[in-house]
């Protein structure tokens, strides 16, 4: 069996003091994308893995409940587009498995959370790929993804100074705001004083 040769260890990217390279960095906003070659048997088991959360919604729910988390997205790439119209795409001798996500805080924090709380998902996704180590214990896997990422060309964040949870208890109070205003024409003052209040307890933790 032809293995794919290993590239060369690169040296370490500038650091922002976050764990990531200053490109991928916008405010709050971070970056990470993640080139993985794949062996063989992971043309058949990733196109799997991929429909699974879209055939078992609740296999995602797990990765739901880490709110610093922008989004997640994985895919296999096995041919590079053109440059131009007279050039034509690039068949590659070995699909390699895409990783994209954007999220707040730190690096190490983000990989230990995905290490620590998705570790059967990790080995779901990247145990197909040359060089995995394992998602336990979250050094090697660190080193791993470190060797793979690339700094991103362009990244733009809408709210650079805001993390998503900020956004999303934001965008809750607006909604209970909105019904108060839209209420507030037909109440009393006590009973507009009653809801304001009713409102105020229950949106706590959106200040």
């Amino acid at each position: 069996m032809t293995v794919p040769a290993v590239r060369p260890p690169e040296p370490p990217l500038p650091d922002t003091g976050t764990g990531t390279p200053p490109g991928n960095v916008d405010g709050q906003a971070i970056a990470i994308t993640v080139f993985s070659t794949v062996k063989w048997w992971g043309r058949v088991w990733l196109p799997a893995v991929f429909v699974a959360p879209k055939l078992l919604p609740n296999t995602l729910k797990t990765l739901k409940t880490l709110s610093f988390i922008h989004f997640a997205r994985w895919n296999l790439i096995r041919t590079i587009p053109h440059k131009g119209a007279s050039e034509p795409e690039v068949k590659l001798r070995y699909p390699h498995l895409y990783f994209e996500s954007n999220f707040n805080g730190g690096w190490e924090e983000y990989i230990d959370a995905f290490s620590r709380i998705l570790t059967r998902g990790m080995w779901l996704f990247w145990g197909s790929s040359y060089g995995f180590p394992k998602a336990l214990p979250t050094g090697p896997f660190k080193e791993y993804i470190r060797r793979n990422q690339m700094v991103a060309g362009h990244f733009y964040s809408a709210y650079p100074e805001a993390t998503t949870t900020q956004i999303t208890q934001a965008i809750e109070l607006d909604r209970r705001l909105t019904g108060l205003r839209e209420a507030a024409a037909g109440m009393a003052p006590e009973q507009f004083a009653d809801a304001f209040a009713r409102v105020v307890a229950e949106a706590q933790r959106c200040f």
